[in-house]
């Protein structure tokens, strides 16, 4: 009681401070701190036809990667070899392009680069032997360019003479046209720019892989660079790429060239292949808008492989498949379509119930991924049937999808596939708050006991050895999350009896100081 006044003082704050302090705490809850990713599911390798399962399993050991890697690397490539040459129908009007986009999710040093030149460094042989007349064609090129020019000089002066004659002038003859340049045979670029793939599509109308070391500067890139023109562009024409969608570009180059009508690509068939690691899938591909992009990739995140030190050889198979599916008689411009067999089409038809079902369960960007997998489920069995053609000795061409193809895809998505989806989804689809919650978390319990009474988020931001969150702000979200599960609760204070800003400490559960496992 103030003696001059008679009054007693009373703050409402510090009262409801106290009773907070004064409240029991919950039970100690280590979820968010023991919370494991998902186990990576096995690879299914038998699901693989003819001699892959062997290949697959000694690529691996050469490139001390997971076979996971190998095994997906390859799907990818297979898809974008046959390309539009063929398209699996399952039913009419339903159709699908073999591209399968595929994410080797992992952290540094796993293996992703070593598996994916598994692919890639035969396929730089083939565009190589492929590209060996080169030099030539360029030669005719100029060659005939250079006639071109002779043919279009007479013609103009045929021209010139008739207009002074009075006379209709002469229409242009064809070979006073330059010919068309020669351009290299390509099946794979690493260029990010639209406009080089672009190109390099227009000019090798079959379909591409793109294949990235690491996807993340690749997406990061996007709209950035050249004629991107922003808002998503670069994003809208991969989309486009992955259905096979016919592509107009009209732009300047194409007016200078004399095509009016725009450079037009009937089946804009582009596969995606790359590595990216776990954190990066969290910020490139999860955030922000749902546009679709990250619901068009499969994703593998195996376990590290043992080290080993075997250099034993992985065989020529995959050049051999890659020469064979190159070489499917292709007219173009547009695919051969195989029909899937009766029981193909009543496996997909109740495959595509199955999703139905996961999809009500789903939320968010894994529920958008769960919509491609009747797609997914196409695409593979079309994969799977030419990897049965090019793996077994004496196999015939595919001219149809059968029930054996179709049910190795399913197999496949559904024992492997999905599970890695819900592992690669898990908490790298969380909000940022829960993932820096868990962040803190983490690192609290890895303090040694007995832990810290409170917690400052100015103060974890200065420390060397902190949780390893960017900010103040980002902290303080975290330890907000952490009080809504009785982790921590606010504890203002204040130096010294003076008015002032408090400290924006955080007081915790005393279950979880001296915590251990």
């Amino acid at each position: 009681m103030d003696g001059s006044t008679g009054r007693h003082d009373f703050h409402p704050e510090a009262a409801a401070a106290a009773a907070v302090k004064a409240a029991p705490w919950p039970a100690t809850d280590v979820t968010p701190a023991t919370a494991d990713t998902l186990p990576a599911p096995p690879l299914p390798l038998a699901l693989f036809p003819g001699a892959w399962p062997d290949w697959i399993g000694r690529a691996a050991e050469v490139s001390g990667a997971p076979a996971d890697y190998v095994a997906c690397a390859l799907i990818a490539a297979a898809g974008a070899m046959i390309g539009n040459a063929r398209w699996g129908e399952p039913r009419p009007g339903w159709r699908e392009p073999p591209i399968l986009n595929v994410a080797l999710v992992g952290n540094p040093s796993s293996g992703k680069s070593p598996a994916l030149s598994s692919v890639t460094s035969p396929l730089g042989q083939m565009e190589a032997e492929d590209n060996a007349d080169l030099d030539g064609r360029c030669a005719d090129h100029r060659r005939l360019k250079q006639a071109a020019k002779e043919h279009r000089a007479l013609w103009e002066a045929e021209v010139r003479a008739a207009v002074k004659g009075g006379t209709p002038p002469p229409s242009e003859p064809k070979d006073a046209r330059d010919p068309e340049e020669p351009t290299a045979r390509r099946f794979k670029t690493s260029d990010p720019t639209r406009e080089a793939v672009r190109d390099l599509a227009a000019a090798n109308p079959r379909g591409l892989l793109l294949i990235r070391d690491e996807l993340a500067g690749w997406i990061a890139g996007m709209d950035r660079y050249g004629s991107g023109g922003g808002g998503g562009a670069d994003r809208a024409f991969y989309l486009e790429a992955w259905n096979g969608a016919e592509h107009v570009a009209d732009r300047v180059k194409d007016r200078a060239e004399g095509r009016r009508g725009g450079t037009v690509i009937p089946h804009l068939t582009v596969g995606i292949l790359g590595g990216i690691q776990p954190d990066r899938v969290a910020s490139l591909l999860l955030s922000g808008d749902d546009d679709g992009l990250a619901a068009r990739f499969l994703y593998t995140w195996p376990d590290p492989a043992p080290i080993s030190d075997n250099d034993v050889l992985a065989g020529d198979l995959f050049t051999l498949a890659a020469r064979r599916l190159r070489d499917l008689d292709w007219k173009g411009p547009h695919p051969v379509l195989l029909p899937f067999t009766a029981q193909a089409r009543a496996d997909v038809l109740a495959w595509r119930r199955e999703v139905r079902g996961m999809e009500a369960g789903a939320g968010g960007a894994f529920l958008s991924w769960l919509g491609k997998l009747p797609g997914f489920g196409v695409r593979l069995a079309v994969v799977f049937a030419h990897l049965a053609w090019t793996g077994m000795e004496g196999a015939s061409e595919p001219t149809e999808v059968t029930e054996d193809d179709t049910a190795r895809a399913l197999a496949f998505l559904a024992d492997y596939a999905v599970p890695m989806a819900r592992r690669v989804f898990g908490e790298a689809a969380l909000p940022q708050a829960e993932r820096d919650a868990r962040t803190l978390a983490r690192w609290y319990l890895r303090q040694p006991v007995p832990r810290p009474e409170t917690l400052n988020a100015r103060g974890l931001r200065r420390m060397g050895n902190g949780p390893g969150l960017p900010n103040a702000e980002r902290i303080g979200g975290a330890l907000a999350e952490l009080a809504e599960l009785g982790w921590v609760r606010p504890d203002p204070t204040r130096a010294g009896e003076h008015a002032g800003r408090s400290r924006g400490d955080w007081r915790v559960n005393p279950g979880l100081q001296r915590w251990r496992k």
